[in-house]
């Protein structure tokens, strides 16, 4: 794997070169990234994997990043993300682009440790941060889930968590938007996600999300399917 490193390393050197270095590299302000344990629903079974997201921009644009990478030089591991497989969301006016996908062959754990993440723009130039992934004595199958149950369209929080986020994916599987569930608060109501994000009318699946700091891992359940959802009773104006 050490060779393939290397490789990786020597071909994103020579994009550049190829390219012509435009000396306009790319930005990387904050990078977040933790395992994932899921839990799937259906199957019952349990898996891990690595979340990176980075808040990104380049000079030319954001549409002028082509792709990532995330290396571990210790266990000598690599992943490659390019812009046509991550995931993009703008929040509170950062642009985040990243991916929950990466996995270890086999389904082997993700080994703690330093890691590097070097991201590189259409013009072949590149910056690069640093990560650690901490150690975890729980695996994936002993940890705690949030889980969720759907009622009268409504989705209920249940589970060891007191709060969760809600993922949501339209029809087509890609990501919509992100709600805040709570135990002791409200159900969250279909009808009013759907009013704010249209897109989720014609009905939507969703996974719930809970961070475990302490135990450092980050817990996944899913999924979970709401119908299509009627659009809100018409309020006739007042006479």
């Amino acid at each position: 794997m050490r060779g393939a490193l290397r490789m990786i390393a020597a071909a994103v050197a020579l994009l550049a070169l190829a390219t012509g270095c435009s000396n306009k590299p790319p930005v990387i302000s904050r990078v977040y990234a933790r395992v994932i344990y899921q839990h799937d629903t259906g199957t019952d079974a349990t898996s891990e994997g690595l979340s990176v997201f980075l808040v990104a921009s380049d000079p030319n644009g954001i549409e002028n990043l082509s792709s990532f990478y995330v290396i571990s030089d210790t266990a000598e591991l690599f992943w490659k993300v390019d812009s046509t497989s991550w995931v993009s969301s703008t929040a509170e006016g950062e642009t985040w682009i990243g991916s929950n996908n990466l996995f270890m062959p086999g389904g082997a754990a993700v080994p703690a440790g330093d890691y590097r993440v070097i991201l590189q723009n259409a013009g072949g130039d590149t910056v690069e941060e640093t990560f650690t992934v901490a150690s975890r004595e729980t695996s994936a199958a002993a940890a705690a889930y949030p889980t969720a149950s759907v009622s009268e369209g409504a989705i209920h929080l249940g589970g060891a968590y007191q709060s969760a986020d809600v993922w949501t994916y339209g029809k087509d599987g890609r990501f919509v938007a992100t709600f805040t569930a709570s135990r002791k608060g409200p159900a969250l109501d279909a009808q009013k996600m759907a009013a704010g994000v249209p897109a989720l009318a014609p009905g939507f699946t969703f996974r719930v999300f809970a961070n475990n700091a302490k135990g450092g891992y980050g817990a996944l359940s899913g999924p979970y399917t709401v119908g299509p959802v009627s659009p809100p009773p018409a309020t006739l104006p007042p006479r």
